[in-house]
């Protein structure tokens, strides 16, 4: 039997964890693809990104805001769709973080691997996730303790390295500004829009936070606004420093802009830089994934050994471990456009779900502390930008999370039909309208 946990973390905690799943590889390398599509208009793109995230990172603060269950879309779908859809989401959410940790293990290990080649990317991806799943068992609070540590280093090294770069900006590199048009500028916010979500890692772990209500929707807002300014200034001083078009053709842009101010010492001053980052992302990774299939195991859609703390702690000791597992084996194996193209199919589809669950739960009238603004044009938006941005994935990504979802469908009716209890008799009734009852009686 399962309880709530006893740990738990403030506000500083959960935004670095926001942070933590925003800020990864995508700002030392998305943002060379994204400059060399749009130029030093890049910014422009990225504030259209920042929107998109904003307005979807709003209906998340409403539901948030209702709900303080563990589980992000999941429990936010099985408090208001079908059971079908619920079962979906979560193992849409479990994959998805588990896609994700693919790249960014492998950024970490390779990373690493420049720093002390003795160490093999995969032998050093290993051994970072090896670390931090042992930080993981001694309990949320604690993880949340590194986790802001890493934030707070990350952000005075990332801001020390915009202002040293200011002094070497050359205003008529900013010429001209937007060399590919609208078009370009549109398919940069695409990339900028991918490289600004991660802010959900903090809904996923809601029962972890203290006050959950009030702590989220402002920590949420809080991480999206930290990793725009980080972005938007190393955007800025790139496009001022190097050329976008020797950007984009650039797989390690960071690195470039770098030798400019600090020489043949610029590489190491960046690996450092990066390193750090993906440290605090790896971090994120492992709470998220272990906390998606902690909640799916105790609703007895996932294996339920995944649901067992084995200490008096309240720590899912078992899911930790077999995050860990899974992170380095994606790390391992793991193919980055396969991944990148996975997560923002199975990513996408649980922001769409979100959405509709708030739409039904405004209908049935229920109660928020936080409200969407302009309801419900801002909602509509978003789900209008999500249905464009899920059909980015390619074939490849749709193929694999749709085969991803399928096994958990198919798990979810093997347990309904072998082992009947009265949690899975209730879930196939049919969703609920959020009330707590029905919720106490599921975990």
């Amino acid at each position: 039997m399962s309880t709530k946990p006893t740990q738990r973390i403030g506000y500083r905690e959960a935004t670095a964890l926001g942070v933590g799943g925003i800020i990864g590889a995508g700002i030392f390398v998305l943002s060379g693809t994204a400059s060399g599509l749009a130029g030093p208009a890049v910014v422009v793109s990225f504030g259209i990104a920042f929107g998109a995230s904003l307005i979807l990172s709003l209906c998340y603060a409403e539901l948030s805001s209702m709900h303080d269950d563990s589980g992000g879309p999941y429990a936010y779908a099985k408090r208001h769709l079908p059971p079908a859809v619920a079962t979906v989401v979560g193992w849409a959410n479990w994959g998805a973080w588990i896609c994700a940790s693919a790249y960014v293990g492998i950024g970490v290990g390779s990373y690493l691997h420049l720093l002390v080649p003795a160490l093999s990317q995969p032998v050093a991806s290993a051994l970072v996730i090896a670390v931090f799943t042992c930080l993981n068992l001694l309990g949320i609070r604690f993880s949340g303790s590194v986790q802001f540590v890493a934030l707070i280093l990350t952000v005075i090294v990332l801001l020390g390295f915009i202002a040293v770069g200011t002094a070497h900006v050359d205003t008529a590199l900013y010429t001209p500004f937007m060399p590919h048009g609208w078009n370009g500028v549109m398919q940069a916010a695409l990339i900028g829009f991918l490289a600004l979500t991660g802010w959900d890692a903090i809904v996923v772990s809601a029962e972890e936070i203290e006050h959950p209500r009030r702590t989220i929707p402002l920590s949420i807002l809080t991480s999206l606004g930290i990793s725009f300014v980080l972005y938007a200034g190393l955007l800025l001083i790139s496009n001022g420093i190097v050329p976008w078009n020797e950007l984009g053709a650039s797989e390690t842009p960071v690195v470039d802009v770098s030798r400019v101010f600090f020489g043949s010492q610029g590489p190491l001053v960046v690996n450092c830089i990066v390193l750090l980052a993906l440290l605090a992302a790896v971090n994120a990774n492992l709470i998220v994934i272990s906390r998606a299939s902690m909640v799916l195991a105790r609703d007895r859609l996932a294996p339920r050994v995944l649901n067992l703390n084995l200490t008096g702690r309240q720590v899912p000791v078992v899911a930790i471990v077999c995050a860990g597992v899974a992170q380095t084996l994606m790390s391992i194996a793991g193919n980055l456009r396969f991944a990148v193209s996975s997560t923002g199919f199975l990513y996408t589809l649980t922001f769409i779900t979100s959405i509709l669950a708030l739409f039904k739960a405004r209908r049935h009238g229920v109660g928020a502390s936080f409200k969407v603004p302009l309801y419900p044009l801002v909602p509509a938006l978003a789900l209008v930008l999500c249905f464009v941005f899920i059909t980015s994935a390619g074939v490849a990504g749709i193929l694999t999370g749709v085969g991803w979802i399928a096994v958990g469908l198919c798990y979810a009716h093997w347990r309904r039909r072998n082992e009947p209890d009265e949690r899975i008799r209730l879930l196939s009734r049919g969703a609920g309208t959020g009330s707590a009852s029905r919720t106490d009686v599921l975990r």
